[in-house]
């Protein structure tokens, strides 16, 4: 079906998306589910090709992904996916011990000054289907949508900005490490909302540090490349 401007696509929920937003989600989604493979070129041409789009919004798309941390550019090869080694997986995590933790003590501060968790709570459910569903793509999507509401209660526009290219790289990180206890991660995101809504920060605190230093115990034995 062809949008009515030409500038822009329907989404699919119907609504209508630049055609720059159109290019950066495909990227992006191939990307993480591992269609577009670490190392590999983000050719403009086959973009413009598979999507029926000139390349000016594919130029407007590549710097978003860059920022976000799913491509890098490289002098004579142009735009490649970012690498994700084990190397890499060990910054993200000791990235995350730190503002994560962050994020979910200032959730927890606004919650106890009275901001309403009911987004915390609605991020959980549909994470509770999604591990009820054993879908490990929906499970992957929800877990990181849950860790995105957590930012976004915590009410901080740096810190938002701060954790942009964090947040790229944990959702192909989730999509990766496939192996982990969907059940127990799921435990430990319920006793995390319940603190933040309860507005219990140092809890919430401990919550957050124990649930991303757990993560690096499980996921860095399955990956391969030096410490």
């Amino acid at each position: 079906m062809e949008a009515a401007d030409p500038d822009a696509a329907q989404g699919d929920s119907g609504t209508s998306i630049s055609q720059g937003e159109r290019v950066y989600e495909w990227v992006r989604d191939r990307i993480i589910d591992g269609r577009l493979s670490t190392g590999s070129r983000v050719r403009e041409r086959e973009v413009a090709d598979a999507l029926g789009v000139s390349r000016i919004p594919i130029r407007e798309a590549l710097p978003r992904l860059e920022a976000e941390g799913y491509i890098r550019t490289l002098p004579r090869r142009g735009a490649v996916v970012a690498p994700m080694e084990r190397t890499d997986v060990i910054e993200l995590f000791d990235v995350r011990a730190s503002l994560e933790v962050l994020a979910a003590r200032l959730a927890a501060t606004r919650c106890a000054a009275g901001e309403s968790g009911e987004k915390l709570e609605a991020a959980l459910g549909v994470a509770d289907r999604a591990v009820g569903s054993s879908d490990g793509t929906r499970i992957a999507d929800a877990t990181s949508d849950f860790h995105d509401t957590v930012v976004e209660l915590a009410g901080s526009r740096l810190l938002q900005d701060l954790l942009l290219p964090v947040q790229g790289r944990v959702k192909r990180l989730f999509h990766i490490a496939s192996e982990r206890d969907d059940d127990e991660v799921h435990r430990e995101h319920r006793d995390l909302c319940d603190a933040i809504v309860r507005g219990q920060v140092e809890r919430a605190a401990a919550l957050a540090l124990a649930h991303v230093e757990r993560g690096r115990a499980e996921t860095l034995p399955l990956l391969t490349g030096p410490a």
